[in-house]
């Protein structure tokens, strides 16, 4: 995550969850519960308390956030506090778990202090990061970063791995920049980072486009394969003895891996709207792009995209830019589509013990 990211998050902090009053919400439940919990106090009842902390925190916009913006929250505390997962968090500690009310209440009660304590770390971060920020987002003006996160079985533990996946990353960036009128050196790189290792690519909006339009898709046919395969894992343990119907599933998820990638070739011809008589040497090189992407997917790499935000001020002749505003803001869409999905793609996905052995 770069200091300008970080910085806009600080914001995005203040915006979304101090300015909502989540932490008063929070606190106001706590000290019913607490109340409730003393002996011999008459009861009262939290439903509106509740209902306005559940309605509040369901609202936070967490996936229009980057994936280092959400890991980072993680960290302190604040994203496991809203959001879906909070939804889930309060429901567990108030019925799905059966707690008594002073255990309520103090669950409660450290998801409060937690969540202070990461919005006074915001704060500090904001207060010293506010006199070092350049108004400009990125190194390179009105180019989208593309943010690829080498993880599970699309890891780099070597320099074999290393040279593989640079040169797939060569046939996706050179078919996705062909179907573009433009050149693999059109995608730089400009930075990387440690950790599950992740490269930095500064491109052209319409080719981070694109790429997001294959990503989602292809995620979608993930998925639907997991989806499938979910099945025949429940059958196997139904111990059903019905092989037949077995393979019958395992070959349909092979043949939706396929006919997805096809699916995803034909939406981005039609959108590029590339003729397949006159343009097939850009067709080739995409379908080959698309299957590389497909399959780094698959795998359990990521891409995550992050847009320079506009600035509309600059000019009152707002058309001078139609296509470029429409490309920043649908791939700020469909990063956020990603997000989510993605995330429904792990609560599917069985746990795999190769991949927690090596993290």
């Amino acid at each position: 995550m770069n200091v300008s990211e970080l910085f806009e998050l600080t914001n995005w902090v203040q915006n979304e969850i101090v300015k909502t009053q989540i932490p008063q919400k929070y606190q106001k439940l706590q000290q019913v519960l607490q109340k409730n919990a003393q002996p011999n106090q008459q009861k009262q009842p939290f439903e509106n308390e509740r209902n306005d902390l559940i309605e509040t925190i369901r609202k936070v916009p967490l996936n229009q956030l980057t994936k280092d913006q959400i890991e980072f929250l993680r960290n302190l505390g604040i994203a496991q506090a809203v959001g879906k997962e909070g939804v889930d968090v309060i429901e567990d500690i108030l019925y799905k778990n059966a707690l008594d009310i002073a255990t309520a209440a103090q669950k409660i009660q450290e998801i409060y202090q937690r969540l202070n304590q990461g919005i006074q770390k915001v704060d500090q971060i904001k207060t010293g990061l506010q006199d070092c920020v350049l108004e400009e987002h990125y190194e390179i003006k009105e180019e989208v970063l593309i943010r690829v996160y080498f993880k599970e079985n699309a890891k780099l533990s070597n320099v074999t791995d290393f040279k593989k996946w640079g040169n797939i990353w060569h046939e996706i960036g050179r078919g996705i920049a062909m179907a573009h009128d433009a050149a693999p050196e059109d995608i730089k790189i400009v930075g990387a980072t440690s950790g599950s290792i992740v490269i930095e690519m500064a491109t052209l909006a319409s080719i981070a486009s694109t790429t997001s339009i294959i990503i989602l898709s292809a995620l979608k046919v993930a998925e639907r394969i997991i989806e499938i395969l979910k099945k025949v894992e429940e059958l196997r343990e139904l111990k059903l003895n019905n092989m037949k119907l077995l393979k019958d599933l395992e070959d349909e998820a092979k043949k939706e891996k396929e006919k997805g990638a096809d699916e995803i070739v034909d939406i981005i011809i039609d959108k590029l709207k590339l003729s397949k008589d006159a343009e097939g040497d850009k067709i080739t090189a995409l379908r080959k792009a698309v299957s590389n992407l497909v399959n780094f997917t698959e795998l359990g790499g990521e891409v995550d995209f992050i847009v320079p935000e506009e600035d509309i001020e600059e000019s009152d002749e707002v058309e001078e830019k139609p296509e470029k505003s429409i490309d920043y803001s649908r791939i700020k869409q469909i990063a956020s589509e990603i997000r989510e999905i993605e995330r429904k793609i792990k609560a599917l996905a069985p746990p795999d013990e190769t991949n927690e052995e090596n993290t």
